[in-house]
């Protein structure tokens, strides 16, 4: 893996006070992004860890110390492999609170190799859901985690007309369409 600046080493004790969906105590984190580095492929370890980072539109801030590691991992990747990667630091960036600063600096490095990376993929999308989950990505990498909780959202959200009944579209994808127009 890659060594840049400001990167949490995967043996520094600072994990053991990083939070994660189960609480303080990130160690089993560094431990899983080693076996991943021996194998970036093996997505069920995967699947497995990425909730403990970042679930139930939260992002714990074991997943800034991650995120390094998971879009380098995803650079090592040609397939659709990598969108696995790529989506979920979309889902990190997405619902990213406060950054803690000395994790701050390798995360928005992390963010933009990331978003680098969605973009190219982009290209090669074999499903729409591949494609609006990277749009997604690709758009809380930018910052626009507005929009970026619309897509990741898109099937899940409606909302019936309080006049009619009719499902419309709910006021979190209004605010999105009134902030472009705005703009």
């Amino acid at each position: 893996m890659n060594d840049d600046a400001g990167r949490l080493p995967l043996d520094s004790p600072r994990w053991s006070q990083l939070w994660t969906r189960m609480g303080p105590g990130a160690y089993p984190v560094p431990q899983a992004l080693r076996a991943l580095d021996d194998n970036p492929s093996d997505l069920e370890l995967f699947q497995e860890m990425w909730p403990e980072i970042c679930a139930e539109e939260t992002t714990y801030d074991a997943a800034f110390a991650a995120a390094p590691y998971l879009m380098d991992l995803a650079a090592r990747l040609d397939s659709s492999e990598a969108d696995t990667y790529l989506i979920v630091g979309g889902l990190i960036a997405t619902y990213a609170a406060e950054v803690p600063s000395d994790l701050e600096p390798a995360f928005r490095s992390a963010m933009q190799r990331g978003l680098t990376l969605a973009l190219e993929r982009l290209q090669h999308c074999e499903t729409n859901a591949d494609l609006r989950y990277l749009l997604a990505s690709v758009a809380a990498m930018k910052g626009r985690t507005d929009l970026a909780a619309v897509l990741q959202d898109l099937d899940a959200i409606q909302e019936p007309c309080t006049t009619c009944g009719t499902v419309v579209h709910p006021s979190a994808l209004e605010a999105v369409i009134d902030r472009d127009l705005s703009s």
